[in-house]
């Protein structure tokens, strides 16, 4: 094939896609720029979930004519001046990709006017081409309007997922940034309905509320760090009070939000590894502020990964206090001359790459979110009748349940012995001794039945007296009003009761008395990471997730009660597992014991 020169707009519309993917993009860059000028108040308005209208508003600093004109050009930049500017890079934007990729896909405006002038102007134009300049009426600051993105790459449109996850993506986003920028004020609207407004406030706990809810921010503690090159400013919650999900985890450096890396996911699991059960997550919010030449910023086309100068050294850094925070219970001002990770900077400190030597002094631990150097801080699967039936013989060493020895009662013939450790029921029938997990037992016999009531259109229904009201965050709540439909079929009746609250009238009586609104709470948690599967997928996940919910643990169980569990979970039709795939039985039979014991 002959090789081709690619005109201009071809080169900007493949340059536009590195960039623009999709609303959330647009969103991000533009608040992002906003952040960069100084503003105090930021306003975001979309409607159709960023695809009919983005517009972003600010009181920043504004821009010029000239600058206006060059604003849309590809590579050019405010931020930078060449090459050797990119190690100190202080902004969150420096490539000048953002708005010649925006106004590349989509019909484009932007209003200004720079802080000090008398005059205001407007740059309008459609797909990059035919731009035009005008005056314009405007406060100080500057106004975008991104309309009909993708009008001109209708096959970019086509794979965006549906308007609810992309708006659902786009209020995740908006609320990340607006964790780590709470001296800014922002208000977040869609289809002209306020999703939620925050003031600008001096305390980060306060936005904590604000954005991530009271219940979570109440529980976090504060572990305080600095160094000459580094100080960390770590909101962490103690092992009493970890998640279900990995959802509360956020990482910011140098105020730049960030996916959390491997090496920072390993750091904190290692350090509460001893505290927490497996299943159970930390929540945190990890703020990072670094001397710009020690990171690299420029290695991700959508910023959300840098790399760091002494990886391990952070690590270990991390690592150590946290830990010490984490199992003393206390709130440590950690007195970094006593540190363990001094002894190690100490050992390394005739290297050249030691970060982190020099401490100060522990009465310069930070107090606010700024460094000590200049840097401004402004399960899918089918129904229960597919599943694999899982032998105790191929399938699990340990769950040697012989299924043949029950018949369709199991009453008479069995024995109730006991309960251990107020988790585990211990039966005995002929010549086995069985040793249920009464959790993960009482789970399948619900999940089986729930599924056995809703496919048979039998579902009991229990009233509630009281209605039970409750209020997500923003993300949650737009994410439960797009599955309200499929939650309601399910005999969980939900609806919508102000912006963010919702109030729940009936659920199914399977669920006795448990908290309804922590089973939807943990529907949620579960539905969020495939937020796309289909109805009869995201059914069965909604089943599983609010079966797990409504059994507790460590409950006693009397004899009577262990009995007709039991009988009801050898009547289902698969009763060696939970819905979630771990075992529910151990059986040791007769001759084994015997064995153990010499007398054979």
């Amino acid at each position: 094939m002959p090789i081709n020169i690619l005109s201009p707009e071809t080169i900007n519309k493949i340059a536009a896609g590195e960039v623009v993917e999709r609303p959330l993009n647009v969103v991000k860059e533009l608040v992002e720029n906003s952040l960069d000028a100084c503003a105090s108040t930021i306003n975001i308005e979309i409607e159709n979930a960023g695809k009919k209208l983005i517009r972003i508003s600010d009181n920043g600093i504004g821009m010029t004519k000239d600058d206006l004109e060059l604003s849309i050009m590809r590579h050019a930049t405010s931020k930078i001046s060449d090459f050797n500017d990119l190690p100190y890079v202080q902004s969150l934007g420096f490539r000048g990709e953002a708005l010649s990729s925006i106004a590349a896909v989509s019909k484009f405006e932007i209003t200004t006017k720079k802080r000090g002038e008398e005059n205001a102007w407007k740059l309008e134009t459609q797909g990059g081409h035919n731009t035009k300049i005008s005056p314009a009426s405007s406060a100080e600051g500057l106004i975008c309007e991104v309309r009909d993105l993708f009008f001109n790459t209708p096959v970019r449109e086509k794979f965006l997922k549906s308007e609810a996850t992309e708006k659902t993506r786009i209020i995740n986003a908006v609320e990340e940034i607006a964790l780590v920028n709470n001296d800014v004020s922002f208000k977040f609207s869609s289809d002209n309905k306020t999703i939620f407004l925050v003031k600008k406030t001096d305390n980060k706990t306060e936005r904590f509320g604000d954005i991530l809810g009271k219940d979570f921010s109440s529980k976090l503690r504060n572990l305080k760090i600095e160094a000459q090159k580094v100080s960390l400013d770590i909101f962490y919650t103690d092992r009493e009070h970890c998640q279900n999900t990995r959802k509360y985890q956020y990482l910011f450096v140098n105020s730049r939000p960030l996916n959390l890396p491997k090496w920072l996911i390993a750091c904190v699991n290692n350090a509460y590894k001893e505290s927490i059960p497996r299943d159970k997550f930390p929540g945190f919010i990890i703020y990072i502020y670094i001397d710009p030449s020690e990171i690299d910023v420029n290695i991700h086309p959508a910023k959300r990964e840098i790399k760091f100068s002494n990886e391990n050294m952070l690590y270990d850094f991390i690592f150590r206090n946290l830990k010490e925070a984490v199992v003393s219970h206390s709130h440590p001002q950690i007195n970094v001359f006593d540190s363990p990770i001094q002894k190690i900077i100490d050992q390394n400190q005739n290297k050249d790459n030691s970060n982190f030597q020099n401490y100060s002094s522990p009465e310069t631990v930070i107090s606010k979110s700024k460094p000590s150097f200049d840097i401004d801080i402004n399960e899918t699967q089918t129904r229960y009748n597919a599943l694999p039936k899982y032998s105790p013989l191929n399938n699990y060493a340990k769950v040697n349940v012989k299924q043949e020895n029950f018949g369709t009662e199991f009453d008479d013939d069995i024995k109730a012995i006991g309960q251990a450790f107020c988790a585990y029921i211990i039966v005995e029938k002929e010549d086995e001794l069985y040793i249920v997990d009464q959790h993960a037992a009482a789970e399948r016999v619900r999940y089986e039945m729930y599924i056995d009531q809703t496919d048979n259109k039998k579902l009991i229904i229990q009233q509630m007296l009281i209605p039970e009201t409750f209020t997500l965050i923003p993300s949650l709540s737009s994410l439960l009003k797009s599955n309200l439909e499929v939650l309601q079929s399910l005999g969980i009746q939900i609806e919508e009761f102000g912006d963010s609250s919702f109030r729940i009238s009936s659920y199914p009586a399977i669920f006795g008395d448990a908290s309804i609104e922590q089973i939807v709470r943990a529907v949620l948690d579960n539905l969020e990471n495939d937020k796309n599967i289909e109805i009869e997928k995201k059914r069965e996940k909604i089943i599983r997730a609010a079966c797990r919910a409504s059994v507790k643990a460590g409950d006693f169980i009397s004899p009577l009660e262990s009995k007709k569990l039991m009988r009801d979970l050898f009547k289902c039709k698969n009763p060696f597992t939970c819905p979630h795939g771990r075992p529910t039985a151990y059986s040791i039979s007769k001759n084994e014991l015997e064995k153990f014991f010499k007398r054979k």
